[in-house]
């Protein structure tokens, strides 16, 4: 089990998910709608696209701090 970088409790294993269809990226700015997301400053793709599932990935999350972790 995880403690939580910030209480130092123990965290609850699970998963983060997003709507179906979607994935999980990250950048400096959210890229607009007609965007392409790739373009976007900073852009690192966190999960693949998976069509017709839900993207999931394994996480930790305190739910007393709101802290939810995970490694890509």
């Amino acid at each position: 089990m995880m403690k939580c970088p910030k209480c130092g409790r123990e965290m609850r294993e699970g998963y983060l998910f997003c709507s179906k269809d979607g994935a999980f990226s990250f950048a400096n700015e959210v890229p607009g709608v007609f965007e392409n997301a790739r373009s976007a400053d900073g852009f690192v793709k966190i999960t693949e696209l998976t069509p017709s599932h839900r993207t999931r990935i394994k996480a930790t999350i305190c739910e007393e701090c709101r802290v939810v972790l995970f490694q890509y």
